[in-house]
C-alpha cells in the first residue's frame, strides 16, 4: 500500500486529517486532501490517483454526483478509479444511492482504522468487473440479498468480507 496515491474528498477539514492520519499508519504517504467535489474532479483530470475516499455530504457536489461524474466525465483519465464512500448518512436510501452512482464501497462513519484497512485492501485486491449501460456506469454491483439482523458478519452497506 506504500506506493499508493489517495484522494481524500470531504468538506470537514477534521475528518479529512482523520482519514490522512489513519492511511499514514497504513503506510500510505502520498494523500492528496480537497475540501469539495469540484477540486476533486480538477485533481483528477491532471494527476493519477489510485483511490479516492468520499464523503457523501458535500456542496456544491454531494458524494454521489462526484461519483457519476468521475464514472462518466470524457475528462477524467481513469474513470474506473476505485472510490469508497466514508459517510455519517449511513441509511438504506443513502447507500443505494451511493451504490447507483458508481461506487466501489460504502463505509459508515464513525470508521474503525482496521475496518478501513480491510476494505481497502479488499477493494484493490478483488476488483469487480467495470459496467458501463445507459443507465450505471461503475464496478458490477453485487446481488442484493437478504440479510438476517442477528448475523453479525454483514452490514447495512453489504461488505462481503
Amino acid at each position: 500500500m506504500e506506493k499508493l496515491r489517495v484522494l481524500v474528498i470531504d468538506d470537514n477539514k477534521f475528518s479529512r486529517s482523520l482519514l490522512s492520519t489513519q492511511l499514514a499508519g497504513y503506510g500510505i504517504r502520498d494523500v492528496v486532501e480537497c475540501a469539495d467535489g469540484v477540486e476533486g474532479l480538477k485533481y483528477l483530470q491532471n494527476q493519477p490517483i489510485h483511490l479516492i475516499l468520499l464523503d457523501y455530504e458535500m456542496t456544491p457536489l454531494n458524494g454521489a454526483e462526484f461519483s457519476r461524474l468521475v464514472r462518466r466525465d470524457p475528462s477524467i483519465p481513469n474513470p474506473e478509479v476505485p472510490i469508497i464512500m466514508i459517510s455519517g448518512y449511513s441509511d438504506l436510501a443513502h447507500v443505494k444511492e451511493a451504490r447507483d452512482s458508481g461506487i466501489n464501497e460504502f463505509l459508515g462513519k464513525p470508521v474503525s482504522a482496521d475496518i478501513l484497512y480491510r476494505r481497502i485492501g479488499h477493494t484493490l485486491q478483488n476488483p469487480r468487473p467495470f459496467v458501463r449501460t445507459d443507465h450505471y456506469v461503475g464496478p458490477q454491483q453485487r446481488e442484493e440479498r437478504s440479510l438476517r439482523p442477528a448475523d453479525p458478519s454483514h452490514s447495512s452497506a453489504g461488505n462481503d468480507d
